[in-house]
């Protein structure tokens, strides 16, 4: 902690040094304009060279008043400023900059098609950067790089982009949601793959431009729901190749890891593999996240695919999928394309838990205190094989994915509970025993269809979603459970229970959208430029659940059936939502200035459901069938300044119903839980709830004027439920507990979360700010031992980060977090309770010399309730061989201090629990990795020329001398 809050006080010292200046310097000024219409031109780029080699210092693009501004100039050094813009003649200028004239202004500068250029000096020269429309091109070949460097690299050094420690990539402050390799998606949606794994040399240009949402139709698209995305558009001779990882390590106390990670490409193909196998809690979601977790780039690695020392147990995994993608035309682009996938992937883990809980809860006579210890091991397999085909052009749009998967899994868990009171000590005691066997089949189908024709100018506008699906699950459980109780002796219980359940469930649903029903109605008549659409979501389900339950008889040493328990329950569900959509947007814009809607919208809904329950217990045998007015209403606002910010406010209302299921209103008493009676309630109606919401995002990027990217969010719900269901508890003096469920007016919830986010550009140095936070409240009024009371339980979660880069060489990240939890209680004689996580983060990236990279993090953790802390501490250290620093070496040293520890909290309405569970404990590990990559015919840059080191389109550019 000292030497966290250390490095934080020493933080803003490191920031001025780093502001020093090395000794004079100048400043250049000038404002465009177009010589006809004298109107100021924006997107025009500006160029400084130094002329006696034509290398160059600098540049940018006007901004929206048309003005440029260069500080920090070399003296007496004779410079090219150039300027071009599409469209115009270019325009250049020699000038010399000392110490008596250190600054320089040129005034207006008026650009036009007849424009001469005097005493023309001419140069080849490479455009870093340009405005061509509405599209941002950066230009690659105007960037000195190593020749190993990848996108990510020269991004770094694009005015406007910011690379966000977290992997985010935002342009002018706006968040790229799309990145695309020849206008099509590269081995998904992960940015890293394509900016981490492609080489600068490989890259013709790079694209970035705003699209249309593509999953939402015209008609339910606003203008907040463009998307900016990034196109890497390869060079003639690059357009195939392969890239990957594959990586072994071997580590003391038996612990290894092993990774691969493989692409390969062409025009219309591409093919990604991955595996890994591990036992350091190395976690592996899909095969998108692995790719994306064994890049090339080595430098700032986000120490995320590391072993998690945080997770509960010891893991054990295994993971190996494929995904083959190819596109039946040459060229696409988020307008056309047409494009087969294919998917394989089969998991296992092998998960190890022990655990201790300690928990606290109010009853009506006094605190209540348990504590339980629980061991158990889970064994589960999975194999999943899917396939996707998605058509788009202009007018249409169909998709579909088909997909199966089958999950084995095999477990068995042991566990002792204690109840204490004040002054009374044990009341009970539970030990129970388990060993369970599961299979689990499914396969599903989903599509969807657009057919657009102009929207809702066509009578022929609509778009379709269905979905289906079928599963089967077959579950065996053998439990033990010893149960005493030293309050009430008679409450003693022993058994030995088996249960086989066998399911099955099939699911469909058709949602139907049309776009066109005011013209249909009223034909040509505009009504007022309102929208008017009609949707219908229909869904039905049917499941079968035969549940057989059989207790061991001691004395004929054979399983009997429990009639009690042992049931058939066959459920089918029809809903029907039709709603009718109602919005009008007022816009308002300037070329090249701002653009600002304001959208209203409503969509007067409502749902139609029908269930029938069939059960061997007559009282299960239910029919129901209900009609709710489900309305939802929105207003959303819309601001953007070209080149400036922009501002998205929307606050939305809906009213939502939900129905008691079966098992609340007449549930089947399982005696096997022994802490734990539910009993229903036979007279719950449905619950009503009433929700506001709003949303507020605010994104700048850095420009002359402004040098930080700035991002703002902040969003918050009320909720109020109109009988909502309760629990009624009973509590007995061994801590056992009977629950009725009753409905009860009162419950109500609010949540707030924001985060903001700050990036600042000091020379070649970035200074980053984030910070998080979140409080999610609940009031629930209840019955605890027949005393009314409403419990409120509050989780407040917030963190602060700090990441500190100097240049490309170290960086820094510095983190705070308190995490807090209460549960409160205004019933008479009952008890409140609160508990907090202290959480501190560090962690240090060095990459000196060249190819060495030393990283550490720290993570600190302290529970105030249970006075218990955990302290982890690991280091690693690689290095690249071989001029191409294809092969990696890498040495971890994790938990150094071999202090960690999981600790986790959580509230609930009547009490709040600790817990701690095993997890990783101190080790060694050697870490060899190689690269395969190959791109086109050869790799390289090919001859390199003019200023920025590569090949490119040039440009001509004269001036006075």
């Amino acid at each position: 902690m000292k030497l966290i809050t250390i490095l934080l006080l020493l933080l803003p010292c490191i920031i001025f040094s780093q502001e020093k200046t090395t000794g004079p310097v100048g400043t250049v000024t000038g404002l465009v304009k177009d010589s006809a219409n004298d109107y100021a031109l924006e997107s025009v780029t500006v160029l400084v060279y130094k002329k006696s080699d034509s290398t160059l210092l600098n540049y940018q693009l006007t901004n929206t008043s048309g003005e440029f501004s260069f500080d920090k100039l070399p003296l007496n050094v004779s410079l090219l400023i150039s300027l071009t813009s599409s469209g115009y003649k270019s325009f250049s200028k020699t000038i010399k900059l000392d110490s008596a004239n250190s600054s320089f202004s040129f005034g207006t500068i008026q650009l036009g098609t007849n424009f001469k250029n005097l005493d023309e000096v001419v140069i080849e020269a490479v455009l870093p950067i340009r405005m061509n429309g509405d599209t941002l091109e950066i230009n690659p070949a105007a960037f000195k790089l190593d020749s190993n460097a990848v996108v990510e690299d020269m991004l770094r050094k694009v005015p406007g982009v910011t690379l966000w420690g977290d992997g985010t990539v935002t342009v002018n402050g706006k968040k790229v949601t799309n990145v695309y390799v020849d206008g099509k998606p590269f081995f998904g949606n992960d940015p890293a793959i394509a900016t981490q794994n492609l080489p600068k040399n490989a890259i013709d240009k790079i694209q970035v431009y705003t699209e249309e949402d593509r999953t939402k139709t015209a008609a339910e698209r606003t203008a907040a729901d463009s998307l900016l995305t990034m196109n890497i558009k390869l060079k003639a001779d690059k357009k195939n190749g392969y890239f990957g990882k594959g990586g072994v390590g071997i580590g003391t106390d038996q612990r290894f890891e092993g990774d691969l990670g493989l692409q390969a490409y062409n025009k219309k193909t591409r093919l990604g593999i991955g595996a890994a196998m591990n036992n350091i809690n190395k976690g592996v979601d899909d095969l998108q996240s692995l790719l994306g977790e064994t890049t090339f780039r080595s430098f700032n690695p986000r120490n995320r695919y590391v072993a998690n020392f945080g997770g509960q147990g010891i893991n054990k995994i295994y993971f190996v999928g494929a995904n083959l993608q190819h596109s039946f035309i040459e060229t696409t682009n988020n307008q056309r394309t047409n494009e087969l996938s294919i998917d394989l992937t089969g998991r296992g883990n092998v998960n190890n838990v022990s655990s201790t809980t300690n928990g606290t809860s109010t009853t009506g006579t006094g605190a209540l205190y348990t504590s339980s210890t629980r061991n158990s091991t889970q064994d589960n397999d999975t194999k999943t094989i899917g396939l996707s085909y998605n058509k788009r052009d202009r007018d249409k749009d169909l998709g579909f994915r088909i997909s199966a998967n089958e999950t084995k899994g095999f477990g068995n868990s042991s566990s002792t509970s204690k109840s204490e009171r004040d002054s009374v000590g044990v009341v009970s005691e539970n030990v129970e025993s388990s060993q369970s066997q599961t299979t689990n089949r499914n396969i599903n189908f989903s599509g969807n269809f657009q057919n657009k024709d102009s929207d809702e100018r066509n009578l022929k506008s609509f778009s379709l979603r269905f979905n289906s699906g079928y599963s089967e699950n077959q579950n065996i459980r053998n439990t033990l459970t010893d149960f005493d109780s030293y309050e009430n002796p008679a409450r003693n219980t022993s058994l030995n229970r088996l249960y086989n359940s066998n399911s099955n469930n099939w699911n469909g649903g058709v949602n139907f959208t049309y776009n066109a029903l005011k013209r249909l109605l009223f034909g040509s008549n505009n009504l007022w430029n309102i929208n008017v659409r009609v949707t219908n979501n229909f869904q039905v389900s049917k499941s079968d659940v035969t549940y057989n339950v059989s207790d061991f008889d001691s004395t004929g040493k054979v399983y009997v059936v429990n009639n009690k328990i042992t049931n058939l329950h066959q459920n089918t569900r029809i809903s029907e939502d039709p709603a009718l959509n109602l919005s009008k947007a007022f816009t308002k814009n300037l070329s090249n200035r701002y653009y600002r809607t304001i959208t209203f919208s409503t969509n007067l809904g409502g749902q139609f459901l029908w269930e029938k329950d069939r059960s061997n217990f007559s009282n299960r045998n239910l029919t129901r069938d209900f009609a709710f007015f489900t309305p939802n209403s929105n207003i959303a606002y819309f601001y953007q300044k070209t080149n400036g910010y922009n501002i998205n406010f929307n606050v939305n209302h809906s009213k939502n119903y939900s129905i008691p299921g079966l098992d609340q209103l007449y549930p089947i008493i399982d005696s096997t839980n022994r802490y734990y009676f539910n009993y229903g309630g036979a007279f719950l109606k449905p619950s009503a709830t009433n929700s506001f919401g709003f949303n507020f995002n605010y994104n700048r990027g850095n420009n002359r004027n402004k040098k930080a990217d700035i991002n703002f969010n902040l969003n918050g719900n009320i909720g109020r439920v109109k009988n909502a269901i309760a629990d009624s508890s009973n509590i007995y003096n061994d801590g056992s507990r009977d629950v009725y469920l009753i409905n009860i007016d009162g419950r109500k919830t609010w949540s707030l979360f924001g985060n903001i986010n700050t990036s600042i550009k000091l020379k070649k140095n970035v200074l980053q700010f984030t910070y998080s936070g979140s409080v999610f409240n609940s009031q629930s009024p209840n019955y605890i031992d027949q005393i009314f009371s409403i419990s409120r339980t509050q989780n407040f979660n917030n963190s602060l980060r700090v990441y500190f880069a100097v240049t490309d060489i170290i960086n820094f990240s510095l983190s705070q977090g308190v995490n807090m939890s209460n549960s409160k209680q205004t019933g008479g004689k009952l008890q409140s309770f609160n508990n907090k996580n202290y959480v501190t983060s560090a962690s240090m990236n060095l990459q000196y010399p060249k190819d060495l990279t030393l990283s550490s993090t720290l993570n600190y953790v302290k529970n105030v309730a249970s006075k218990q802390t955990s302290m982890l501490w690991n280091a690693y250290i690689s290095y690249r061989f071989m001029k191409s620093k294809q092969i990696e070496a890498k040495f971890s040293a994790m938990d150094i201090l071999r202090q960690n520890r999981n600790i986790f909290i959580s509230s609930g309405s009547n009490g709040i629990n600790t817990t701690v569970t095993n997890g990783l404990e101190q080790f060694y590990m050697l870490t060899i990795s190689y690269f395969p990559r190959k791109f086109g015919v050869g790799q390289g840059g090919g001859n390199r020329r003019g200023p920025g080191g590569g090949n490119g389109p040039g440009v001509r550019m004269g001036g006075r001398q």
